[in-house]
């Protein structure tokens, strides 16, 4: 899936990949965004200089939370 389809996905649902959206801080002196996702279980922090930069990190760190999951389950079967 491509970034933008990512971002479309989240901007249309507010959730990607059964991940919300439970912080947004903005730090003006020092040009930082701070953002923080959850399913539940785990919380992903992420920054950038804007939130769409912190958030197509989460969506990284998401997919690759998903990926090892994924290979977790094929190993034990």
């Amino acid at each position: 899936m491509t970034t933008d389809k990512k971002f479309r996905s989240f901007y249309q649902t507010d959730r990607y990949k059964g991940f919300y959206q439970i912080k947004k801080n903005t730090y003006p002196l020092s040009r930082m965004t701070l953002l923080a996702f959850s399913n539940g279980k785990r919380t992903i922090y992420a920054t950038g200089v804007y939130a769409e930069e912190a958030m197509a990190k989460i969506f990284a760190t998401i997919d690759q939370y998903y990926l090892k999951q994924k290979a977790k389950q094929s190993v034990m079967a």
